[in-house]
């Protein structure tokens, strides 16, 4: 239900309400609109590619519920989180979409033969934004933030720093050799 409250879908018996599903739909999957934080009219008015909240949102579901979930627990799999699980949790998430074509919500079986054409298409798009921004390294930026994210969604802390050594002060050193002295003459 994260992707009806986030896109909008409702579930209705009206009928206008079940064909503003529709069009919701196919607004969504025109130009990919679902993948961006703000969706415009046209291609040139989105903005964020890759920052829909409900990417992250899906991926705090499944992954990085709580300190004990599979994206903290194998975090040397998933730290950056991985284009690759980027890419199917967008086929994922079209999949969810693909669900209120109906006009009312119709499950439909995530499915190997259904959705690999989906999948490769999205994993083809990260790479290709990848090496379109590579100057700026923004694709590792933000599998780096999902994960960071994901952490602070299952409230683990991320990159801890530890803690701080300073060094001792040349007094501390002073002392210790007046300790010395005193503690030889006796």
């Amino acid at each position: 239900m994260i992707i009806a409250t986030i896109f909008g879908f409702e579930t209705s018996t009206v009928k206008a309400v079940q064909q503003q599903n529709c069009n919701l739909v196919v607004e969504l999957k025109k130009n990919l609109s679902f993948i961006y934080r703000t969706c415009g009219l046209t291609l040139d008015q989105h903005d964020s590619i890759y920052q829909n909240k409900g990417i992250q949102q899906l991926i705090n579901e499944v992954l990085f519920k709580s300190k004990s979930n599979n994206g903290i627990k194998w975090a040397k799999y998933y730290k950056p989180f991985p284009t690759s699980a980027f890419a199917l949790t967008l086929t994922a998430l079209q999949c969810t979409i693909d669900e209120w074509a109906t006009r009312s919500r119709k499950p439909i079986p995530f499915k190997k033969y259904e959705y690999t054409s989906v999948f490769t298409a999205h994993f083809q798009s990260l790479n290709d934004f990848a090496d379109a921004s590579a100057k700026y390294d923004l694709v590792p930026k933000l599998m780096e933030q999902v994960y960071n994210n994901g952490c602070v969604h299952a409230n683990v802390e991320t990159d801890a720093a530890p803690p701080k050594m300073t060094a001792v002060p040349q007094q501390a050193f002073m002392n210790a050799i007046c300790d010395y002295k005193c503690t030889e003459k006796v």
